[in-house]
């Protein structure tokens, strides 16, 4: 994706989960510096479907059957830039204001530990994507 903007909301999608950022700056011309927001889990496949459950969740975020996970204390992330999408706003701040007010938000370990498994899953499969020939670095977690 080209064109990203500081301050500009943003997203990667893997599997059943979609993580929110922050972009900070472009590192380099093919990754993207950003600060992780929100995880959003349990998100039905296709993005046509996922779009509208997130819109619906951020209409009623009290009957939303997604798990949401305030990441305010994650670490920042650099990341291919090709793998973002810019986020619906709205839709966005919704979800992130109910988290944020939300008194059961879940304990900050547990979001952590999603992260770093939502991490792993997007490097593995973005790995298993690449030509077998090609060797890829290793993804290191940083606490």
């Amino acid at each position: 994706m080209d064109n990203i903007n500081p301050g500009q909301i943003v997203y990667l999608e893997c599997l059943d989960q979609r993580l929110y950022a922050e972009a900070i700056q472009p590192a380099g011309s093919v990754r993207l510096w950003c600060r992780p927001l929100m995880l959003v889990c349990h998100l039905p496949h296709g993005s046509q479907q996922q779009q509208r459950m997130i819109a619906a969740a951020a209409t009623d975020p009290e009957t939303c059957s997604l798990d949401l996970y305030d990441l305010k204390t994650a670490p920042d992330l650099v990341w291919p830039l090709d793998k973002f999408k810019l986020a619906f706003d709205t839709d966005f701040f919704a979800l992130l204001f109910h988290l944020r007010i939300a008194d059961d938000s879940g304990p900050e370990e547990l979001a952590k530990q999603r992260f770093q498994h939502f991490l792993h899953n997007c490097w593995s499969k973005s790995n298993s994507e690449d030509d077998a020939s090609q060797s890829s670095p290793k993804l290191v977690a940083i606490r």
